[in-house]
C-alpha cells in the first residue's frame, strides 16, 4: 500500500511541476512580440539615421579622420544575468573567444559587460574589464542606452577608443536566435547596391561639418545599441522558452512513466489479493470435501 502512496505523490509533484513549467513557457513565449516590435523600432529609426549619416561622411567631409592602426579596442559583451537559456551564453561565450583571437595578443580589449554570466566568463579569461553594467538587461531602457552612447561619444572624441565591437544574439523568430560580433565603429555598413553620390550644392548647416556628423553618429550608435540589448533579451527569452519546453516535455515523459508504474503497481496488488481469494477458496473447499 505504502509503494501506491509513494506513486501517487510522484505523479503529483510531477503534476504541479509540468503546471509550473508551462505557464512559465507561456508567460515567456508572451512577452516575445513586445520586444521583436521595441527592436524593430529601434532598426527603423537606427537606419533612418545611417541614411543621413552615410549622406555627410560622403558629401560635406572625407569622414576620415579615425586611426590607421586601432590600437584602443572597446567591446560589449551581452549575456544573461541567470542561467536556464540553453546554449545562449555558451555561443556568446564562443563569440568572445573569436573577436580575442582575431584581434591577436597585441590589441588590448577593454570589455564593457552586461549580464553576469559574461562578466564570470570574462574574468576566467583575465580579460580588462573596465564596465560592469550590475543591471538586468531587460531593463536598460532608451534612457540608459543614451548614457552608454554618450560615454563611448567622449571615449572617441579623447581618442581613448579607435574601434567598438557589440558580441549579442540576434532574434530571428520563436524557435530562431544567433550570436554575433559585430564592428559598429568606425565603419559603418554600406547599402548594398549604392551608387556614388554627386552633387550639385552645397548643404549649409549652422553647425561645423564634424559636429553634424557626431550628432548623427551618436544617435546612430544609441539606435543600434539600444537594437541590440532588445533583440538581446528576446533572444534570451526564446532560449529559456525553448529549454523551458524541453524540461516539460521531459517532465511529461517522466509523468506518463509514473502513471503507467502506478498501474502497473495496482494491477499487481489485485491480481495479489485475487490469487489470495482464489487460494483462500481452493483451501476450504478440499476442508469441506
Amino acid at each position: 500500500m505504502s509503494s501506491t502512496n509513494e506513486a501517487q505523490k510522484k505523479i503529483k509533484a510531477l503534476n504541479s511541476t509540468h503546471k509550473i513549467v508551462h505557464v512559465t513557457e507561456l508567460a515567456t513565449l508572451g512577452k516575445l512580440p513586445q520586444l521583436r516590435e521595441k527592436s524593430e523600432a529601434a532598426v527603423s529609426y537606427y537606419e533612418t539615421i545611417l541614411k543621413s549619416l552615410r549622406w555627410v561622411r560622403k558629401t560635406m567631409h572625407n569622414g576620415n579622420n579615425h586611426a590607421a592602426v586601432e590600437k584602443n579596442i572597446t567591446a560589449i559583451a551581452v549575456t544573461s544575468e541567470r542561467g536556464l537559456c540553453g546554449a545562449y551564453n555558451s555561443d556568446v561565450f564562443s563569440q568572445i573567444d573569436r573577436l580575442i583571437e582575431s584581434l591577436g595578443d597585441q590589441v588590448k580589449i577593454n570589455w564593457v559587460v552586461i549580464g553576469d554570466q559574461g562578466h564570470r566568463y570574462l574574468t576566467k579569461l583575465d580579460q580588462n574589464i573596465t564596465a560592469y553594467l550590475q543591471v538586468s538587461l531587460e531593463n536598460i531602457d532608451l534612457e540608459t542606452t543614451t548614457a552608454i552612447t554618450a560615454d563611448f561619444i567622449d571615449q572617441i572624441n579623447a581618442q581613448e577608443m579607435d574601434a567598438l565591437y557589440v558580441v549579442f544574439t540576434k532574434y530571428f523568430n520563436a524557435v530562431h536566435s544567433e550570436a554575433m560580433c559585430e564592428k559598429i565603429y568606425p565603419d559603418i555598413p554600406e547599402e548594398e547596391g549604392m551608387q556614388p553620390i554627386e552633387v550639385d550644392y552645397v548643404l549649409d548647416y549652422e553647425e561645423d561639418d564634424e559636429q553634424v556628423e557626431q550628432l548623427l553618429l551618436e544617435n546612430y550608435l544609441c539606435g543600434l545599441l539600444y537594437s541590440m540589448f532588445r533583440y538581446s533579451v528576446a533572444s534570451e527569452y526564446c532560449m529559456r522558452r525553448i529549454a523551458m519546453k524541453q524540461a516539460k516535455d521531459n517532465i511529461q515523459k517522466q509523468l506518463e512513466e509514473a502513471i503507467f508504474d502506478a498501474r502497473k503497481q495496482a494491477l499487481q496488488q489485485k491480481t495479489s489479493e485475487l490469487l489470495d481469494i482464489i487460494s483462500g477458496a481452493q483451501t476450504i473447499r478440499k476442508e469441506e470435501e
